[in-house]
């Protein structure tokens, strides 16, 4: 079999979201509507590559449950070449997501299995010339995830491949140090932080000044910036930004990791950063406009 165009590495977990409208009392009943549906930020990625018709393989580790069987399956059913390792000593990964009136969304996260991830389950035969490597930052929080987001790295460049990194999690980047992420990703091609995460790696809320702080580690910055759109840089190149696409927010869960997959679809096909941009906040508007993160029908 030829190599993937696409290799992402990530989590694959069950999204439980909650939508209240109103302030979440605790010690008594709230009544909302709970949808549960596939989730992970790079299994949500995978899926709308896919989708959008990138050859895509997806890496991550699942229990040994008929939860772990069922979201392979859904993953599969998107297209995506799906290589999971089963671990026998804890659970398919879970997220309970509480999302607000404004479709703002806050993660109660247990990455289950996704813990015990480690470089033995990465695929060479994956890695090849040609293809595209796309991390989620959630794999450098530590022990043998880190380990194997390092090894996919290196897998990477051994084969001349072209790399993308989400950050994902100012938690985890407060917790990391920003210094210690970026010299764990310099050098790579493609960074995607949203407003937050840039704040935290550069150190100001200024978009012009994250971006060309960014522009020290990485070839190209995707700041995502929700509702106002994005904003996209290169070493040495041009600089601009896009509004978002109008769009009414219901849930923003997954929006980002569409944005990636809208901006990398064009990228990968050759088409201008203004062209992939456009393609990353369209895709981000159709995702907060309806619950969960993944591709429907």
């Amino acid at each position: 079999m030829s190599s993937p165009r696409v290799v992402v590495v990530g989590d694959l977990i069950y999204d439980v979201i909650a939508r209240f409208g109103g302030p979440l009392a605790f010690g008594t009943d709230v009544f909302a509507p709970v949808h549960a549906q596939p989730g992970g930020s790079g299994a949500n990625t995978a899926s709308w590559l896919s989708r959008l018709g990138i050859e895509t393989a997806f890496v991550a580790r699942v229990g040994d449950d008929p939860l772990g069987k069922m979201l392979d399956e859904e993953l599969g059913d998107d297209g995506v070449v799906v290589r999971l390792a089963r671990d026998r000593e804890l659970d398919t990964g879970k997220v309970v997501a509480l999302v607000d009136g404004d479709g703002e969304r806050t993660l109660i996260t247990d990455r289950g299995a996704g813990e015990n991830l480690c470089p033995d389950d990465l695929p060479e035969d994956l890695f090849g010339p040609g293809g595209h490597l796309h991390l989620s930052g959630y794999l450098f929080s530590g022990g043998t995830r880190r380990e194997t987001a390092f090894a996919a790295l290196d897998l990477a460049r051994e084969h001349g491949m072209t790399i993308s990194v989400d950050p994902s999690s100012t938690t985890l980047l407060e917790a990391l140090g920003s210094e210690e992420f970026l010299e764990w990703t310099r050098g790579v091609d493609l960074a995607f932080p949203n407003r937050d995460e840039g704040t935290l790696l550069a150190g100001t809320p200024d978009e012009d000044r994250i971006v060309q702080a960014l522009l020290d580690y990485y070839g190209e910055v995707v700041l995502k910036l929700g509702a106002e759109g994005a904003m996209y840089g290169k070493t040495g190149g041009e600089r601009f930004r896009l509004p978002a696409s109008p769009a009414r927010a219901i849930d923003t869960t997954g929006a980002g990791d569409a944005a990636c997959a809208g901006f990398l679809k064009a990228w990968l096909r050759g088409e201008g950063p203004e062209e992939a941009l456009r393609g990353g906040v369209e895709l981000a508007a159709r995702v907060v406009g309806r619950v969960g993160g993944r591709p429907t029908g």
